[in-house]
């Protein structure tokens, strides 16, 4: 595995845990409560005990406040638990399982459940040091900052009740995945903003094909991360030609050809380590994992068992905004060019086509119930086609299109009904 996508696919498991961000919190909160005590110890703070604002509690008094506080946070962090796997229930069977990883990444849900760990550590650490007998030590400071940070863990509890009550709404988590589809996909226009569409074009028509030594899947999974530059370098300098055969996204068999290579000598376990694959999809590279998450939201609504063509709709339409900047880039480059400038890498169709190949096929046949998801899904193509200025774009639009139309006109649908389809067609 690349060093990049090693680092990528640690940093996106780490954002995707319950247990991180709350152990870092947690472990500040021992070593916190350490702080405190050694600080009320020392010297510097001779001076400020006497002071009236100093706090100033019994050991028999911190230690009812201390007990009790710490028995709060367990109840709350039990709260907490239990309503974050409520949500994720509710989820799952409304929206699929895909949104449980955009929900895992939900920071205010991992920061409240660190909280609560903490502040009970805090407490928990704070009680053991609080000696009972007469003129006893009591951490005065440790205690206050105690009784400040379970003030604060309450109000934290208000605030996740209310979050929890906004993120189970389906529009709430549509919207969200529609802005990642949307950064995704402008990431892969910025990975080809410095290269010449028009050139890699002509380069792609003048590529032949290559028929040269595969290079086998060194285990079954998904493609997660494809390292174009790795195999770029190696290209450029053995002169190899490649044409890279799967996408990021795309499940490939144990021993099947990630690719063929054609050239002196090729390194084939290199040219592998390239390719990273694991046992389920991720959003490591490209915009296909959102897509097919926002296309599963949308079946599910439509289908007889959910039920709820409204967030089908709003699904089509962040499906449709996120398009947008890929038509706007004109394409993505399916030829890449070496250091010198000679074409030497092919690659599968990751602009436009790849992904109206993923959504129409996919909707088409639920749709043949819902007359408003099947007019959402024009009006997608017909602003697609609308926006576009390239020939090769407007021809896979115009594929669509056709395809939709006729499946429309072999609906025993009204007249009506088919005039309206038509006028979204024609905007």
């Amino acid at each position: 595995m690349p060093f990049y996508a090693r680092i990528k696919s640690l940093t996106s498991g780490i954002a995707g845990s319950f247990w991180f961000l709350p152990l870092i919190m947690a472990a500040s909160g021992l070593v916190l409560a350490e702080l405190a005590i050694v600080l009320e110890s020392a010297e510097a703070l001779a001076s400020l005990r006497s002071q009236s604002f100093y706090p100033q509690f019994g050991p028999e008094g911190a230690r009812s406040v201390l007990t009790t506080i710490a028995g709060g946070m367990m109840t709350m962090a039990s709260l907490v638990f239990s309503l974050t796997f409520v949500g994720l229930t509710l989820l799952s069977g409304q929206l699929g399982p895909r949104i449980l990883m955009m929900f895992m990444h939900d920071k205010p849900t991992q920061i409240v459940m660190g909280a609560f760990v903490g502040v009970f550590l805090f407490t928990l650490i704070v009680l053991v040091n609080v000696t009972e007998i007469e003129d006893g030590f009591v951490p005065h400071l440790a205690v206050a900052a105690a009784i400040l940070s379970a003030t604060i863990a309450f109000a934290l509890v208000i605030y996740f009740v209310h979050h929890m009550a906004l993120s189970i709404q389906a529009d709430v988590i549509v919207a969200d995945l529609g802005r990642q589809f949307e950064k995704a996909i402008g990431r892969v226009t910025e990975a080809g903003q410095d290269l010449d569409i028009a050139r890699a074009n002509r380069a792609f028509n003048r590529f032949e094909t290559v028929s040269g030594v595969p290079v086998p899947a060194t285990e079954s999974g998904y493609v997660r991360h494809i390292a174009y530059d790795q195999l770029l370098q190696i290209a450029g300098r053995a002169g190899l030609r490649i044409d890279v055969l799967v996408r990021p996204d795309d499940f490939i068999g144990e021993g099947l050809p990630l690719a063929l290579v054609e050239g002196p000598n090729p390194d084939i376990s290199r040219l592998a380590s390239a390719f990273t694959i694991g046992p389920r999809r991720d959003v490591l590279q490209e915009a296909t994992y959102e897509a097919r998450a926002l296309i599963d939201i949308a079946l599910r609504g439509l289908s007889p068992g959910i039920n709820d063509p409204a967030t089908a709709v709003a699904a089509i339409d962040h499906l449709s905004a996120g398009l947008l900047p890929l038509v706007r880039a004109e394409g993505v480059p399916r030829i890449l060019f070496d250091e010198s400038g000679r074409p030497c890498l092919r690659r599968p169709d990751l602009g436009l086509g790849h992904y109206l190949d993923l959504i129409v096929p996919a909707l088409l046949p639920a749709m043949r119930s819902d007359t408003l998801a099947t007019e959402r899904l024009i009006a997608l193509l017909a602003l697609l086609d609308r926006v576009s200025r390239s020939n090769d774009q407007q021809a896979e639009i115009e594929k669509w299109r056709k395809v939709v139309a006729q499946d429309v006109d072999n609906h025993q649908l009204p007249q009506a009904l088919k005039d309206w389809l038509a006028r979204a067609a024609a905007r």
